[in-house]
């Protein structure tokens, strides 16, 4: 039977690794992709774009934020695994077009979780288009994928992984509880109910 997740990675390609002397307030947010700063709730979702397991999270998101309406704040962040050719430079196209808006971040991101087989085949050219397709300027996010900003949020979403003891994806964080790997939607919204009465 296979692994119900993708092993993680505890390094990055473009990532200078640093032994753990930070506290969490010294993260970036990671990338908003759907609800309000004032959500009670915040789910943050590592998630690589070429693991099949993270397209399954992904649409349980979606339908936790249906079922939830402006209740839950959802958090992307970036785990790239190094078996995956084209994970990496998925995820720093992620983190460049999400400085362009929240509204554009999400729909890149479905588009990426929707069509894995094309990331996988065409790389850097489907980002492009995929970015194209959503209204993301494609200059700004090549151009932005090799800066500081997105340099600076892929190490602090590798740094709240490690936080967290995450060693596979999907993972999640909702509230203050973990959740590993695939699980049925009744599993997480009991998991958003209890977290929610507190």
């Amino acid at each position: 039977m296979k692994n119900p997740f993708c092993k993680l990675t505890l390094m990055l390609a473009l990532i200078i690794y640093a032994p753990l002397s930070w506290s969490q307030t010294e993260l970036t947010d990671g990338c908003m992709i759907a609800g309000t700063m004032s959500a009670p709730l915040v789910i943050e979702e590592f998630a690589d774009f070429e693991c099949h397991y993270c397209s399954a999270g992904a649409k349980l998101m979606k339908r936790a934020l249906r079922d939830y309406p402006g209740q839950i704040r959802l958090v992307l962040r970036n785990s790239p695994l190094p078996g995956h050719a084209n994970a990496q430079i998925a995820a720093q196209a992620f983190s460049a077009v999400c400085l362009q808006g929240a509204e554009l971040a999400d729909a890149f991101q479905s588009e990426l979780f929707e069509n894995q087989e094309n990331l996988r085949t065409q790389g850097q050219r489907y980002l492009d288009e995929a970015a194209q397709k959503v209204g993301a300027n494609v200059a700004r996010m090549k151009a932005d994928m090799v800066g500081p900003a997105v340099v600076k949020s892929l190490r602090d979403d590798l740094k709240a992984a490690e936080l967290h003891s995450f060693s596979g994806t999907p993972s999640f964080l909702i509230g203050s509880e973990k959740v590993t790997g695939a699980r049925p939607y009744s599993e997480i919204k009991k998991i958003i109910d209890r977290q929610l009465r507190r």
